[in-house]
């Protein structure tokens, strides 16, 4: 009798013990896999960005905060005081700007180009044709294209990868994928977490990296002069769609300075919506 319990012991023992050891091993190899499957897809999906046919127009709504206030080096972050800091600025203290254009987009024959006309300024109507991007602090160009410099089959050789996790953003089901520069990627390479609709790989949001901002090298430098930790949240999010194709809706910028012992200081801050979108062309360009 004890044989036998012993027998069906040692059984159920072998039962369990397979799939547990493959359970075990199972997730990492999973996860490659879906790595691997998602990178891939991502690169139709680029590819197939890249080689659009494009013409559309929308309203482009940017509001702008700049603290002009200078922060002591030393102790708590504070402002001097703003009557005296007004009569050497240049501008107010707090500087806030809203600007709307009527933006415009063309892609043929890969080449691209946008234009605005800037419809208002602060409120005061204005018919500026060909007007420049009036923000300080960050300049903006191109935003439809994000993706392709972080997932286009040409860049993936650039980036390690890894699926951070799965998540839902705005009811649609999402991987959230980081991307790391290599030792062998250009300086400049912009870099971060970007969410990926499960359904069809299209991007639906970025979060960059905040040593990949273009002028980070002033930021690092401010925040040398502020004893001070940058901290710049940056992130492009993609929820209008066409053709299945996705296209900005909001991007923004945050700029913020931690001192370790404690207090913040809000530099800038930039929120750009997209609105009323009115497409003329959106198809993919004939490959010979």
């Amino acid at each position: 009798m004890d044989n036998q319990k012993l027998t069906i012991l040692l059984i159920v023992l072998i039962i369990f013990t397979i799939p547990i050891h493959r359970l075990i091993a199972h997730p990492q190899s999973v996860n490659q896999e879906e790595v691997e499957k998602v990178l891939k897809e991502c690169a139709d999906y680029c590819e197939k960005l890249s080689h659009l046919v494009l013409y559309f127009v929308c309203r482009e709504e940017i509001t702008e905060r700049i603290n002009h206030s200078e922060p002591k080096a030393i102790g708590q972050f504070s402002s001097d005081d703003p009557k005296r800091i007004r009569k050497k600025a240049q501008f107010p203290v707090f500087e806030k700007n809203v600007y709307i254009y009527d933006y415009q987009l063309i892609r043929r024959d890969n080449k691209t180009r946008e234009k605005r006309i800037l419809l208002k300024e602060n409120g005061q109507e204005k018919n500026e044709h060909n007007a420049p991007l009036k923000t300080r602090r960050f300049k903006h160009i191109y935003m439809i294209f994000g993706p392709i410099g972080l997932l286009s089959k040409n860049n993936q050789q650039f980036y390690d990868y890894k699926i951070v996790k799965q998540t839902k953003l705005n009811k649609e089901e999402a991987f959230v994928v980081e991307a790391t520069p290599k030792s062998n990627a250009k300086p400049d390479k912009l870099f971060g977490k970007i969410w990926i609709r499960r359904s069809d790989f299209s991007v639906l949001k970025i979060e960059w990296n905040q040593t990949s901002v273009g002028n980070y090298k002033e930021i690092e430098k401010i925040a040398s002069q502020l004893n001070a930790i940058p901290q710049i949240t940056f992130i492009t999010e993609y929820d209008f769609e066409k053709n299945n194709i996705r296209f900005p809706s909001k991007y923004s910028i945050e700029e913020e300075y931690i001192k370790p012992e404690g207090g913040r200081y809000k530099k800038s801050e930039i929120i750009v919506l997209y609105k009323d979108y009115k497409f003329f062309t959106v198809e993919t360009e004939v490959k010979h």
